[in-house]
């Protein structure tokens, strides 16, 4: 159980819920993406988060909410100066959201982020994804810079940790 939600859990990738999250990622990326990226970019995103299982399984966090995927996160590498404070994904099904996953989700992730000896921890959004930035900001990330040095608008939100 995670943030006093019965019947929710929050573990690794393992194959038996690789169908599941396939399922619940694609739904949560299309609800983040869809009108903000390029269409070849929408079409191409299931062999994308294929792929991503693929490499990187064992590296996700899912929340698995009475045997159903419903959100998800990963970290930056942790041998990494630049990335091991950093939140990479952090995903709620839209069929899930407004149950307190997300926040689960984020109390989870900035625990694991503690346990790696960091004291402030960062994350990147687009910019025109309002709602994400306004679940963060109510989370306590704070907006510190853009970034469109890979083609995207990102803003940049970090926050301390304990």
């Amino acid at each position: 159980m995670a943030g006093g939600m019965t019947g929710l859990e929050i573990r690794p990738g393992v194959p038996e819920l690789r169908d599941g999250w396939l399922e619940a990622a694609l739904r949560s990326w299309l609800d983040a993406y869809d009108g903000h990226l390029p269409p070849d970019e929408i079409a191409a995103a299931p062999a994308m988060l294929a792929r991503a299982w693929a490499r990187r399984s064992r590296d996700l966090r899912l929340a698995v909410l009475d045997g159903a995927v419903a959100g998800f996160y990963s970290l930056g590498n942790a041998d990494s100066a630049e990335e091991r404070n950093y939140l990479w994904h952090l995903y709620v099904d839209p069929h899930f959201q407004r149950r307190g996953i997300g926040r689960a989700l984020n109390d989870a992730a900035l625990a694991e982020l503690a346990s790696r000896g960091v004291s402030s921890v960062w994350l990147d959004v687009m910019r025109p994804n309002a709602r994400a930035r306004a679940f963060y900001a109510a989370l306590g990330w704070r907006e510190t810079k853009s970034d469109t040095s890979d083609g995207y608008d990102l803003v940049i939100m970090e926050r301390d940790i304990a």
